[in-house]
């Protein structure tokens, strides 16, 4: 790896962009003078940064941080293996950052931390886990009357890219084409490679697939991809949105995790076409057996849950099947190379470190425990009355990852009981808004798409 300090001469760049992963999946950070992280001191931030809402309000967590502790500072270390130059910005380059106490100490709760732990355990096994997501999201025009529009609490007024909500469109791609071209280019310099894109069925929606890579580093591009997506698409008079539920009259956005296991390099997924090796089917039977519980990392948001509706391609029970895109896990065995699992599970919406490390750890699961996997679904997976259901909202998966012994042999009692005080957070907040809202029958309500239309 090229030093620090003379791959921020070769960029060009004399600021950093910190970028650090919250309790929502989403990056947050700061600018600072290049100079001032090359000494290795880090930076500080207030620990509230993991005791926020979506909108910032605050929660206490008394075994972290509260109003009694006053909210001090941890340190922010960078990775510079994720530096990056920011290609829209003049001058800048982003790391991302893992965050200590001041002493050096693990904090326990930081996501990125949780999932280089599920590399490390699974490698322990002889396996590495490799991933790659796959973002669904709607784009929509950001001029003066769509500000106007979302200052006034109205985004279902604003205008959709493209009149026409036709998949795999090429009729549709010139209003895209300008706006597409900076983010495969954009995102390539990031550390974002963009493996396909495509539109979707919806008005103004498109599909990013992100390259394969190892599960960390899926982790940070797929954080990084919707980060730079949406300043891309206000530098193209564009907004986007990644909530997992817009319209109750349109497709839902998906953040599916495609993921893969390999040993000494090598694919270990599948015997041929449309046969899983051992290896693989463990790996079904390990994602299988921890789909419920870690549904919550999946689907972080009350809004998530209105994604879930059967025969709309979204799962809604724990089912598997080979290139079936009604089961929670997909199995595609095309080639040697390619083979891998889908989860079918997570919204576009979804936290990217801890949805990866779940399967990552789901995997190791399947691999060292070896339990025994559901029947395969039928086509119509979401009729398969032997399938157990998975949460139907966000309430049940919070109760059923507090109560997961396994998921908290894999990440702790600090991380998990965190994680659930932030959904409750997210939970209470989004109930008490509802509770004084008028009712909006059949539709997503206006108060519910001012909350998470910029914001997940």
């Amino acid at each position: 790896m090229t030093a620090p300090r003379e791959a921020l001469e070769t960029m060009g760049a004399t600021r950093l962009r910190l970028e650090i992963p919250d309790s929502n999946g989403v990056l947050r950070g700061k600018y600072l003078p290049a100079q001032k992280l090359l000494d290795g001191k880090g930076a500080g931030f207030s620990d509230v940064f993991y005791c926020l809402t979506s909108v910032d309000e605050v929660f206490e967590n008394p075994g972290l941080t509260s109003y009694d502790t006053g909210f001090p500072d941890v340190l922010a270390i960078p990775d510079w293996s994720t530096l990056r130059p920011v290609p829209w910005e003049h001058g800048v380059a982003a790391v991302i950052c893992d965050m200590t106490t001041k002493e050096g100490a693990p904090l326990g709760v930081d996501p990125r931390a949780a999932l280089r732990g599920a590399c490390e355990r699974l490698r322990a096994t002889g396996y590495e886990a490799r991933a790659g997501v796959e973002y669904e999201f709607f784009v929509f025009h950001y001029d003066d009357e769509a500000r106007r529009a979302m200052r006034d609490g109205r985004p279902r007024d604003l205008r959709p890219l493209g009149s026409e909500q036709q998949a795999y469109s090429l009729v549709r791609w010139p209003d895209i084409a300008a706006f597409a071209d900076e983010l495969f280019h954009g995102m390539a310099a990031y550390g974002v490679p963009i493996e396909s894109m495509t539109t979707e069925l919806g008005f103004g929606m498109l599909e990013v697939a992100i390259a394969p890579l190892g599960a960390l580093e899926a982790a940070d591009a797929a954080a990084r991809f919707k980060l730079g997506c949406k300043e891309l698409a206000r530098r193209h008079g564009l907004i986007a949105c990644f909530m997992a539920k817009l319209d109750m009259a349109q497709s839902g956005s998906s953040g599916h995790v495609h993921v893969s296991v390999a040993r000494d390099g090598a694919p270990v997924m599948r015997d041929a076409l449309g046969q899983l090796s051992d290896v693989g089917l463990r790996c079904v039977a390990g994602l299988a057996a921890s789909a419920v519980e870690t549904s919550a990392f999946m689907s972080p948001f009350p809004n998530s849950y209105r994604r879930f509706q059967p025969g709309l391609w979204t799962p809604v029970n724990v089912t598997w099947g080979h290139d079936n895109r009604n089961a929670c896990l997909r199995v595609i065995t095309v080639s040697d190379a390619a083979a891998r699992i889908e989860h079918r599970r997570p919204g576009a919406d979804l936290h990217p470190y801890l949805s990866v490390a779940a399967c990552a750890d789901g995997c190791r699961h399947g691999l060292l425990e070896e339990p025994a996997p559901p029947p395969e679904a039928p086509g119509r997976a979401f009729d398969d009355e032997r399938a157990e259901p998975l949460p139907a909202d966000l309430t049940a998966a919070t109760e059923a990852l507090r109560e997961s012994a396994l998921v908290r042999s894999w990440y702790g009692d600090a991380l998990v009981d965190h994680y659930v005080l932030s959904r409750h957070a997210e939970q209470d907040e989004w109930r008490k808004i509802a509770a004084g809202a008028a009712a909006q029958d059949g539709e997503v309500p206006d108060w519910e798409l001012r909350r998470y239309f910029e914001l997940v």
